[in-house]
């Protein structure tokens, strides 16, 4: 099988892929979606690469897995896997199909559960929390804006046995992806889904990280072998080894809709310079079978401050400061008819704390300067845009201790300084929903396309 890419928009060489699919490939896989950019993309519908570059990698594929008559799975398609992000890559696809004249049949996994199933199931207990934090009502479930459950193998089983060349899968398990076809051939369930753990970033286990390329995985009855495509990249057992513990809470286990795949007997072993054997994995079935929700909704709008700050003694007294700005903005946002509860101000001063906060343990070496970045998130555009232009006027003319300038505490690198940002979302769900049966909340929708590339009514 073939991992394509980390990520469809990322890329690859077209070097590796030709190299690829000389290797009697059964199949190509690639991720297309993440929730590691933020609740934004989710919540807007829109992908977090461009479309560009969705469509050169989308292209490049469909025509070796046509070439070479095999499947093509696409997961998480447009970044969250929503109907926006579904739709995107659908007619991206369908335009390839009609441009290439490509004879195939379409399979589009949908994966926004209704509303209305989600709330019974809340009712019923059978909705449970899997990150502290996230306390879930029906309201929640009725009002966001978006909510996708990510789905597991069975439903690409479901469209591969049905003849689909290509699928367009909503939000989905990253290996399930590559797991479905080897369980679908009677391969071990545990070494399956250890594989696709292992190749679903694609070249992200290879060295020398240069970028992103195509991984080459081969599964047998009681090991599987992973390979760079590329001949200038190489994978160790360091290097595979490490990659099940990425995203995941435990270094030997990580769980699936239908079980959980235990690694800690895996045996990595090198049998050349290039690739890497892997035995020992087991799976247990789950009891319950369940998929993650990821909701998100519209929390306001968004405007952000970049500065820097130079002055020596401003950056010794940088937390009393920040304190004065937000106290100093509360009182002429108040001035406007804007009171705190109908913003925040957050202030981060990168090269001191920004990225830690209070657990920064070098908070108190003070840098030679530090980015301040003023991010203000109110309930209408206008409203972020008033509050910012405020405290950007305190950070820069607010008098502090030793102060020897008149003005000017702070240096602007861009004109305008105040730049609108657009809507900002907030995840509101963070959970596992119990299902009847794997398919319940993802219908198949398939589409026949003739020699023209033409649909076919």
């Amino acid at each position: 099988m073939l991992a394509a890419t980390a990520c469809i928009g990322y890329g690859f060489t077209k070097e590796a892929l030709e190299a690829a699919m000389t290797q009697g490939i059964d199949f190509i896989g690639a991720d297309a979606g993440s929730m590691d950019p933020g609740p934004y993309y989710l919540g807007a519908g829109k992908p977090y690469v461009s479309e560009q570059s969705i469509e050169r990698d989308l292209e490049l594929l469909l025509l070796a897995a046509r070439k070479a008559d095999v499947p093509l799975i696409i997961g998480s398609c447009g970044g969250g896997g929503g109907e926006p992000h579904l739709e995107l890559t659908r007619s991206i696809v369908q335009a390839l199909i009609g441009r290439h004249k490509l004879s195939l049949k379409l399979a589009i996994i949908h994966s926004e559960p209704p509303r209305e199933l989600m709330v019974r199931r809340l009712q019923e207990g059978r909705i449970h929390g899997i990150w502290p934090g996230f306390d879930l009502n029906e309201e929640t479930l009725e009002k966001s804006t978006r909510i996708v459950a990510m789905m597991g193998a069975d439903p690409l089983i479901e469209a591969i046995s049905r003849g689909a060349d290509v699928i367009l899968a909503g939000r989905c398990s990253d290996s399930a992806i590559y797991a479905a076809v080897p369980q679908m051939r009677g391969f071990s369930p545990g070494l399956a889904w250890h594989l696709g753990k292992t190749i679903e970033c694609g070249a992200t286990i290879a060295s020398p990280k240069t970028g992103q390329d195509c991984i080459i995985g081969t599964l047998g009855h009681d090991s599987f072998v992973v390979e760079p495509a590329h001949p200038d990249k190489r994978c160790t057992p360091s290097s595979v080894a490490a990659h099940t513990m990425y995203e995941n809470p435990s270094p030997f286990e990580f769980v699936e809709p239908s079980g959980i795949v235990d690694t800690s007997q895996c045996q990595y072993e090198a049998i050349n310079d290039r690739a890497v054997r892997v035995s020992g994995s087991t799976f247990t079935p789950a009891s319950r079978y369940t998929v993650k929700l990821e909701g998100a909704d519209l929390c306001g709008w968004r405007a952000i401050v970049i500065a820097g700050i130079r002055d020596p003694i401003l950056i010794a007294g940088i937390r009393e400061f920040s304190e004065q700005i937000k106290e100093r903005t509360a009182q002429q946002a108040l001035g406007m008819g804007i009171t705190t509860d109908q913003y925040t101000l957050t202030i981060r001063r990168y090269g001191l704390d920004a990225v830690l906060g209070s657990r920064e343990p070098q908070a108190y070496e003070m840098p030679h300067e530090i980015g301040l970045m003023l991010d203000v998130v109110a309930q209408t555009e206008q409203q972020a845009l008033a509050v910012l232009a405020k405290a950007r006027y305190i950070a820069m003319h607010t008098e502090f201790d030793g102060r020897l300038c008149t003005a000017g505490n702070v240096a602007m690198p861009f004109s305008p300084s105040d730049v609108s940002v657009g809507p900002a979302y907030r995840f509101t769900v963070w959970h596992a929903m119990e299902l009847d049966d794997p398919l319940e909340v993802f219908p198949i929708e398939y589409i026949q396309f003739n020699e023209s590339g033409e649909k076919v009514e």
